[in-house]
Protein backbone atom coordinates (compact mmCIF):
# COMPACT_ATOMS: atom_id res chain seq x y z
CA UNK A 1 0.00 0.00 0.00
CA UNK A 2 1.12 3.56 -0.64
CA UNK A 3 0.04 6.82 0.91
CA UNK A 4 0.83 10.40 -0.09
CA UNK A 5 3.23 12.13 2.30
CA UNK A 6 4.48 15.51 1.25
CA UNK A 7 5.44 15.38 -2.41
CA UNK A 8 5.82 11.59 -2.65
CA UNK A 9 4.09 8.30 -1.84
CA UNK A 10 5.44 6.01 0.84
CA UNK A 11 4.95 2.25 0.83
CA UNK A 12 3.75 0.58 4.00
CA UNK A 13 2.33 -2.69 5.24
CA UNK A 14 0.39 -3.60 8.38
CA UNK A 15 0.38 -6.79 10.43
CA UNK A 16 -1.98 -7.39 13.34
CA UNK A 17 -5.25 -5.86 14.43
CA UNK A 18 -5.59 -2.64 16.41
CA UNK A 19 -8.67 -3.94 18.23
CA UNK A 20 -8.89 -7.51 19.52
CA UNK A 21 -11.64 -9.36 21.44
CA UNK A 22 -11.03 -9.53 25.18
CA UNK A 23 -13.91 -11.31 26.91
CA UNK A 24 -17.06 -9.24 26.33
CA UNK A 25 -14.99 -6.21 25.30
CA UNK A 26 -12.74 -5.04 22.50
CA UNK A 27 -9.25 -4.19 23.66
CA UNK A 28 -7.01 -1.66 21.89
CA UNK A 29 -3.42 -2.70 21.26
CA UNK A 30 -0.47 -0.34 20.73
CA UNK A 31 0.76 0.47 17.24
CA UNK A 32 4.49 0.03 16.63
CA UNK A 33 6.04 1.78 13.64
CA UNK A 34 9.26 0.15 12.41
CA UNK A 35 11.98 2.31 10.84
CA UNK A 36 14.49 0.23 8.89
CA UNK A 37 18.25 0.67 8.46
CA UNK A 38 19.47 2.57 5.44
CA UNK A 39 19.17 4.99 3.83
CA UNK A 40 17.60 3.44 0.73
CA UNK A 41 16.81 0.07 2.31
CA UNK A 42 13.36 -1.46 2.84
CA UNK A 43 11.28 -2.97 5.64
CA UNK A 44 11.77 -6.63 4.66
CA UNK A 45 14.38 -7.39 7.32
CA UNK A 46 11.82 -6.67 10.04
CA UNK A 47 9.47 -9.33 8.73
CA UNK A 48 11.92 -12.05 9.72
CA UNK A 49 13.11 -10.43 12.96
CA UNK A 50 11.18 -7.91 15.02
CA UNK A 51 7.79 -8.19 13.34
CA UNK A 52 7.01 -11.80 14.34
CA UNK A 53 7.97 -10.95 17.94
CA UNK A 54 5.65 -7.95 18.10
CA UNK A 55 2.61 -9.13 16.17
CA UNK A 56 1.05 -11.20 18.99
CA UNK A 57 1.18 -8.11 21.21
CA UNK A 58 0.75 -5.07 18.96
CA UNK A 59 -0.31 -3.77 15.60
CA UNK A 60 2.87 -3.54 13.52
CA UNK A 61 3.35 -0.98 10.74
CA UNK A 62 6.22 -1.51 8.31
CA UNK A 63 7.37 1.57 6.38
CA UNK A 64 9.71 1.96 3.43
CA UNK A 65 11.20 5.36 4.15
CA UNK A 66 11.51 8.06 1.51
CA UNK A 67 13.95 7.11 -1.23
CA UNK A 68 13.98 3.43 -0.32
CA UNK A 69 12.24 0.14 -0.94
CA UNK A 70 8.89 0.24 -2.70
CA UNK A 71 8.20 3.89 -1.94
CA UNK A 72 8.12 6.20 -4.94
CA UNK A 73 11.41 7.66 -6.19
CA UNK A 74 12.28 10.83 -4.29
CA UNK A 75 14.05 14.08 -5.06
CA UNK A 76 17.68 13.40 -4.04
CA UNK A 77 17.79 16.77 -2.28
CA UNK A 78 14.99 15.58 0.02
CA UNK A 79 16.99 12.59 1.23
CA UNK A 80 18.10 14.12 4.51
CA UNK A 81 17.33 13.48 8.14
CA UNK A 82 15.06 16.49 8.51
CA UNK A 83 12.74 15.22 5.77
CA UNK A 84 12.78 11.60 6.94
CA UNK A 85 11.80 12.72 10.46
CA UNK A 86 8.99 14.92 9.13
CA UNK A 87 7.77 11.93 7.13
CA UNK A 88 7.30 9.94 10.35
CA UNK A 89 4.99 12.56 11.80
CA UNK A 90 3.10 13.18 8.55
CA UNK A 91 2.79 9.47 7.78
CA UNK A 92 1.35 8.57 11.18
CA UNK A 93 -0.99 11.56 11.12
CA UNK A 94 -2.21 10.65 7.64
CA UNK A 95 -3.09 7.13 8.82
CA UNK A 96 -4.64 8.37 12.05
CA UNK A 97 -2.07 6.59 14.22
CA UNK A 98 -2.14 8.30 17.59
CA UNK A 99 0.92 8.18 19.83
CA UNK A 100 2.83 5.45 18.01
CA UNK A 101 5.62 3.45 19.56
CA UNK A 102 8.46 4.10 17.12
CA UNK A 103 11.24 1.53 16.76
CA UNK A 104 14.32 2.42 14.73
CA UNK A 105 17.23 0.13 13.90
CA UNK A 106 20.57 1.63 12.92
CA UNK A 107 19.89 4.50 10.55
CA UNK A 108 16.21 4.19 11.48
CA UNK A 109 17.14 5.14 15.03
CA UNK A 110 18.63 8.40 13.75
CA UNK A 111 15.31 9.22 12.12
CA UNK A 112 13.47 8.29 15.32
CA UNK A 113 15.72 10.52 17.44
CA UNK A 114 15.24 13.57 15.21
CA UNK A 115 11.46 12.96 15.04
CA UNK A 116 11.04 12.51 18.81
CA UNK A 117 13.22 15.53 19.59
CA UNK A 118 11.21 17.75 17.25
CA UNK A 119 7.82 16.42 18.38
CA UNK A 120 8.29 15.32 22.02
CA UNK A 121 4.61 14.58 22.73
CA UNK A 122 3.86 12.81 19.44
CA UNK A 123 5.28 9.31 20.15
CA UNK A 124 4.07 7.12 22.99
CA UNK A 125 7.54 5.61 23.31
CA UNK A 126 10.79 4.97 21.47
CA UNK A 127 12.90 1.88 20.93
CA UNK A 128 16.38 2.75 19.68
CA UNK A 129 18.22 -0.34 18.47
CA UNK A 130 21.89 0.16 17.57
CA UNK A 131 21.62 3.96 17.76
CA UNK A 132 24.35 6.56 17.38
CA UNK A 133 24.20 10.33 17.79
CA UNK A 134 26.98 10.83 15.24
CA UNK A 135 29.22 8.74 13.05
CA UNK A 136 32.71 8.41 14.55
CA UNK A 137 34.68 6.50 11.89
CA UNK A 138 37.62 5.50 14.09
CA UNK A 139 35.27 3.71 16.50
CA UNK A 140 33.63 1.70 13.71
CA UNK A 141 36.91 1.00 11.92
CA UNK A 142 38.36 -0.52 15.08
CA UNK A 143 35.44 -2.96 15.35
CA UNK A 144 35.64 -3.94 11.68
CA UNK A 145 39.34 -4.67 12.18
CA UNK A 146 38.65 -6.73 15.31
CA UNK A 147 36.03 -8.79 13.46
CA UNK A 148 37.62 -8.99 10.00
CA UNK A 149 41.32 -8.23 10.32
CA UNK A 150 43.55 -5.75 8.44
CA UNK A 151 41.68 -6.15 5.12
CA UNK A 152 38.39 -5.14 6.74
CA UNK A 153 40.12 -2.18 8.37
CA UNK A 154 41.55 -0.91 5.08
CA UNK A 155 38.17 -1.17 3.33
CA UNK A 156 36.33 0.48 6.23
CA UNK A 157 38.81 3.37 6.14
CA UNK A 158 37.99 3.93 2.46
CA UNK A 159 34.26 3.57 3.14
CA UNK A 160 34.34 6.33 5.75
CA UNK A 161 36.93 8.33 3.83
CA UNK A 162 36.93 9.20 0.12
CA UNK A 163 34.03 6.79 -0.50
CA UNK A 164 34.00 6.05 -4.23
CA UNK A 165 32.04 3.29 -5.97
CA UNK A 166 34.87 0.79 -5.56
CA UNK A 167 35.02 1.48 -1.83
CA UNK A 168 31.29 0.83 -1.59
CA UNK A 169 31.55 -2.41 -3.57
CA UNK A 170 34.42 -3.62 -1.40
CA UNK A 171 32.50 -2.68 1.73
CA UNK A 172 29.52 -4.80 0.64
CA UNK A 173 31.83 -7.73 -0.09
CA UNK A 174 34.00 -7.66 3.06
CA UNK A 175 32.53 -5.44 5.79
CA UNK A 176 28.79 -5.70 5.33
CA UNK A 177 28.74 -9.42 6.27
CA UNK A 178 30.52 -8.50 9.51
CA UNK A 179 27.41 -6.59 10.63
CA UNK A 180 25.65 -9.85 11.40
CA UNK A 181 26.59 -13.18 12.92
CA UNK A 182 24.51 -15.08 10.33
CA UNK A 183 24.56 -15.38 6.53
CA UNK A 184 23.31 -12.12 5.05
CA UNK A 185 23.36 -12.62 1.30
CA UNK A 186 19.97 -14.21 0.62
CA UNK A 187 18.31 -12.98 3.80
CA UNK A 188 19.05 -9.30 3.32
CA UNK A 189 20.63 -8.15 0.08
CA UNK A 190 18.87 -10.33 -2.50
CA UNK A 191 15.41 -10.04 -0.97
CA UNK A 192 15.58 -6.31 -0.35
CA UNK A 193 14.33 -3.59 -2.67
CA UNK A 194 17.46 -1.56 -2.00
CA UNK A 195 18.46 1.74 -3.62
CA UNK A 196 22.16 2.06 -2.83
CA UNK A 197 22.38 5.53 -4.41
CA UNK A 198 20.50 6.92 -1.40
CA UNK A 199 23.11 5.51 0.99
CA UNK A 200 26.01 6.69 -1.19
CA UNK A 201 24.67 10.23 -1.37
CA UNK A 202 24.00 10.38 2.38
CA UNK A 203 27.40 8.96 3.32
CA UNK A 204 29.13 11.51 1.10
CA UNK A 205 27.06 14.37 2.50
CA UNK A 206 24.94 14.74 5.62
CA UNK A 207 26.48 11.83 7.54
CA UNK A 208 29.80 13.67 7.81
CA UNK A 209 28.25 16.57 9.72
CA UNK A 210 25.57 14.76 11.72
CA UNK A 211 25.50 15.29 15.49
CA UNK A 212 22.30 14.63 17.44
CA UNK A 213 23.76 14.79 20.94
CA UNK A 214 22.06 18.06 21.85
CA UNK A 215 18.70 16.83 20.53
CA UNK A 216 18.59 13.74 22.72
CA UNK A 217 17.81 15.73 25.87
CA UNK A 218 14.59 17.03 24.26
CA UNK A 219 13.09 13.54 24.03
CA UNK A 220 10.24 13.07 26.49
CA UNK A 221 8.91 9.66 25.46
CA UNK A 222 9.90 6.59 27.49
CA UNK A 223 12.87 5.08 25.68
CA UNK A 224 14.46 1.64 25.43
CA UNK A 225 17.98 1.40 23.99
CA UNK A 226 19.34 -1.94 22.73
CA UNK A 227 22.84 -2.64 21.44
CA UNK A 228 25.06 -5.43 20.24
CA UNK A 229 28.52 -5.27 21.76
CA UNK A 230 30.12 -6.43 18.48
CA UNK A 231 28.28 -3.97 16.25
CA UNK A 232 30.65 -2.11 13.91
CA UNK A 233 28.01 0.34 12.63
CA UNK A 234 27.02 1.35 16.16
CA UNK A 235 30.03 0.63 18.41
CA UNK A 236 29.18 0.20 22.06
CA UNK A 237 30.93 3.45 23.01
CA UNK A 238 28.74 5.35 20.53
CA UNK A 239 25.57 3.74 21.88
CA UNK A 240 26.62 4.61 25.42
CA UNK A 241 27.10 8.20 24.25
CA UNK A 242 23.45 8.22 23.15
CA UNK A 243 22.30 6.89 26.52
CA UNK A 244 24.36 9.49 28.39
CA UNK A 245 22.54 12.30 26.58
CA UNK A 246 19.03 10.86 26.99
CA UNK A 247 16.87 11.83 30.00
CA UNK A 248 17.09 9.81 33.19
CA UNK A 249 14.94 6.70 33.25
CA UNK A 250 16.05 5.41 29.86
CA UNK A 251 16.31 1.63 29.83
CA UNK A 252 19.58 0.36 28.27
CA UNK A 253 20.67 -3.20 27.56
CA UNK A 254 23.67 -4.41 25.57
CA UNK A 255 24.32 -7.99 24.47
CA UNK A 256 27.76 -9.65 24.20
CA UNK A 257 28.47 -11.21 20.82
CA UNK A 258 25.52 -9.50 19.12
CA UNK A 259 26.16 -7.35 16.08
CA UNK A 260 24.01 -4.89 14.13
CA UNK A 261 21.35 -7.56 13.75
CA UNK A 262 20.76 -7.40 17.49
CA UNK A 263 17.24 -8.85 17.41
CA UNK A 264 18.47 -11.85 15.41
CA UNK A 265 21.69 -12.31 17.36
CA UNK A 266 20.35 -11.83 20.89
CA UNK A 267 17.05 -13.41 21.97
CA UNK A 268 17.33 -11.24 25.07
CA UNK A 269 16.76 -8.16 22.92
CA UNK A 270 13.35 -9.46 21.91
CA UNK A 271 12.53 -10.23 25.53
CA UNK A 272 13.52 -6.70 26.56
CA UNK A 273 11.27 -5.31 23.84
CA UNK A 274 8.26 -7.26 25.08
CA UNK A 275 8.97 -6.30 28.70
CA UNK A 276 9.09 -2.66 27.63
CA UNK A 277 5.69 -2.96 25.94
CA UNK A 278 4.28 -4.60 29.06
CA UNK A 279 5.59 -1.78 31.26
CA UNK A 280 3.93 0.77 29.00
CA UNK A 281 0.64 -1.15 29.15
CA UNK A 282 0.83 -1.39 32.93
CA UNK A 283 1.49 2.33 33.27
CA UNK A 284 -1.47 3.18 31.06
CA UNK A 285 -3.74 0.81 33.00
CA UNK A 286 -2.76 2.49 36.25
CA UNK A 287 -3.80 5.95 35.02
Amino acid sequence: MRIAVGDTRLYFDVDGAKLVPDGPWMRERPTVLLLHPGPGFDHGLFKVQVGPTLTPHAQVVYLDQRGGGRSDPADPHELRLERWAEDVREFTDALGIERPIVLGLGFGSLVAIRYAARYPTHPRALVLAAPVARLVPERSIAVYERLGGPVAREIAERFYGAFDEQAFADFLRVCFPLLSSYELTSDVIVRAEWRPDALIRWMRGESRELDLRDELAAIEAPTLVLAGEDDAWAPLSSVQEVVEHLPEGTRFRSFPGARHSVFRDAPGANQELLLFLERLRTEESAV
